[in-house]
């Protein structure tokens, strides 16, 4: 069961896992009980479809010698499937891609960080990202220094960094805190805030990820939204490439890009 056998010219069987779709010449050849007609190619699958094919025929040697319609019609479905799945599943969630994409204003998209420097290996990985970005808005990304009074205090410390950060941030901005204790968006909702961002007319975005004991007053005050990236504690260069794709991908999504599965 679910073998197809044929008899070649030459006495030769020929057999296929996968029931092949033949060519009418052939249907014509096993209803005769000629038995010397060879199946055709996968190519020709989309005009076998469209003929009509006989019940199976058994020759006398008791070798199935044609295919009906129904195994036909699976084969090509099963082929559908197959290409769906080598192409990364992009034939599948077309429709689920078109929902979510959306014209959006492009605004100007803005990174303030508080940090003492990643080094060059991950400066270099985080600017692959921040290039894709700048495909579909302008990207930029300061960095501001850890404990710039150097305080001894984490409260002054956090209200030290906190002031630099908003020399950052225009009051046209529209201010997002990356933060522990912040929302948890999906993909989907994070692309649905940027695109809201742009529709409730604001000149730009601006991401902030906090120092080491997190944002001062000035900056949670001025905050707009709040959104976490994981439940876990991130380092904070690990927060900065994980935000930069999670960006990336939330324009993906708005244009309708087969990156976002």
């Amino acid at each position: 069961p679910g073998v197809s056998c044929v008899s070649l010219a030459n006495g030769a069987v020929w057999r296929c896992n996968h029931r092949p779709v033949f060519s009418p010449a052939l249907r014509r050849a096993a209803a005769a009980g000629s038995g010397t007609a060879a199946p055709i190619k996968d190519r020709s699958i989309p005009y076998a479809a469209s003929c009509k094919v006989p019940s199976p025929r058994i020759s006398s040697e008791g070798r199935t010698t044609c295919t009906p319609w129904r195994w036909a019609r699976s084969t090509i479905r099963r082929g559908k499937d197959m290409c769906a799945m080598a192409t990364g599943g992009n034939n599948m969630d077309g429709d689920r891609r078109k929902e979510h994409a959306r014209a959006v204003r492009a605004v100007p998209l803005k990174l303030v960080m508080v940090s003492k420097g990643g080094g060059g290996a991950m400066d270099s990985a985080c600017k692959e990202w921040a290039d894709k970005i700048s495909r579909y808005a302008t990207f930029s990304e300061i960095v501001v220094k850890t404990n710039p009074k150097n305080a001894k205090e984490p409260k002054a410390q956090m209200e030290g960094e906190g002031e630099r950060v908003m020399k950052h941030v225009d009051a046209r901005d529209y201010v997002v805190l990356v933060d522990e204790r912040g929302r948890d968006l999906t993909s989907e909702k994070l692309a649905a805030l940027v695109a809201g961002a742009s529709d409730n007319g604001y000149q730009g975005i601006v991401f902030a990820i906090g120092g080491p004991f997190g944002h001062g007053t000035a900056v949670r005050a001025r905050a707009d939204a709040q959104v976490k990236l994981s439940s876990m504690v991130m380092n904070h260069q690990v927060a900065r490439i994980v935000l930069l794709e999670q960006v990336y991908r939330a324009w993906t999504i708005l244009r309708g890009e087969p990156y976002h599965h």
